[in-house]
């Protein structure tokens, strides 16, 4: 087996790739590879590269880095069956939740000799999604996080921070069509959101029980109005105080495989695919069913 580790240096420590081909050079018999992107979206061509290279051989990716880090990967790869994946968080992974504490999957050496497991991801006509499609509130905080990166240097909390609060003022009310199990709905939202595990990037937490083999992600629909009206929402969805049903037009909660977002008027809608932006008028989603090869530590993978 050929491991591959790829590198965000965005979402790194500076020396982290030294200290990361020290490490490996440590281990007998192992071998690998240790690339580092550049500029954003170099991961995609950087895994279809790779996918070419080793034509033939099996193949374990290693994404260091974020959540966008494996969804570029996996965005780049054209055979998705041929790849095992594996996520070192070196920002926070909401996704690794699904599977305990985050932590256990910074050793290298546990998912070097770890198993894997099917896990579902999501495919759109825009690109894939290892857990999170979302229109609205989320994807206006991303695109306002991206136009404050010459503030990184400061650090990632005020820029966070900043992101929310313009998202929280100027993200539109769209009118949205939106189908989904057999049935049409049309819903003036601020936030429509698709997880596999339900926990937003801001850490909010939509729901306490998930399943990410079932095929089946997590849909969230949320209106609200006027600036006041959303801050309060965001307070109480912190604090895990709003209740979501499947029938309610305001907090709309509902587990479904197959879905269809549209502008009702045909304008084009700004979507994250984890954190990827990208502009389009028509969004089909769909869970690929246990479709993705995940490593899981092997402590990890004891427990379980």
């Amino acid at each position: 087996m050929v491991h591959v580790f790829i590198i965000n240096p965005v979402y790194t420590e500076q020396g982290y790739a030294e200290a990361l081909r020290d490490r490996l050079s440590r281990i007998p018999d192992l071998t690998y590879y240790v690339f580092t992107t550049g500029a954003a979206g170099d991961e995609k061509r950087l895994a279809s590269t790779i996918e070419d290279i080793f034509e033939g051989e099996q193949i374990r990716i290693y994404c260091c880095g974020s959540t966008l880090t494996a969804r570029n990967v996996m965005d780049g790869i054209n055979d998705i069956n041929r790849i095992e994946l594996a996520i070192i968080p070196t920002q926070n992974v909401n996704y690794l939740e699904a599977f305990g504490h985050q932590e256990a999957f910074t050793d290298i050496e546990a998912l070097i000799n770890g198993d894997v497991t099917r896990v579902d991801y999501i495919r759109t006509n825009h690109g894939l999604a290892l857990n999170n499609v979302a229109f609205g509130m989320e994807s206006y905080s991303y695109r306002c996080y991206n136009n404050l990166a010459d503030m990184l240097i400061f650090g990632r909390v005020l820029p966070m921070v900043l992101s929310n609060l313009y998202a929280i003022f100027a993200t539109p009310n769209y009118l949205y069509n939106i189908e989904y199990n057999g049935h049409t709905y049309i819903r003036r939202a601020m936030e429509i959101s698709f997880y596999n595990v339900p926990i937003t990037a801001r850490n909010v937490v939509f729901s306490d029980g998930w399943d990410i083999a079932d095929g089946k992600v997590t849909y969230i629909q949320v209106s609200r109005f006027g600036a006041l009206g959303r801050i309060i929402y965001a307070y109480k969805a912190l604090r895990k105080k709003v209740l979501f049903r499947e029938d309610d037009p305001k907090n709309t909660r509902v587990d479904l495989s197959q879905a269809r977002v549209r502008h009702i008027n045909g304008v084009p809608i700004w979507a994250s695919l984890d954190g990827e932006l990208i502009q389009a008028t028509d969004w089909n989603i769909e869970v690929v069913r246990q479709g993705l090869k995940l490593v899981i530590p092997s402590e990890v993978s004891d427990e379980r």
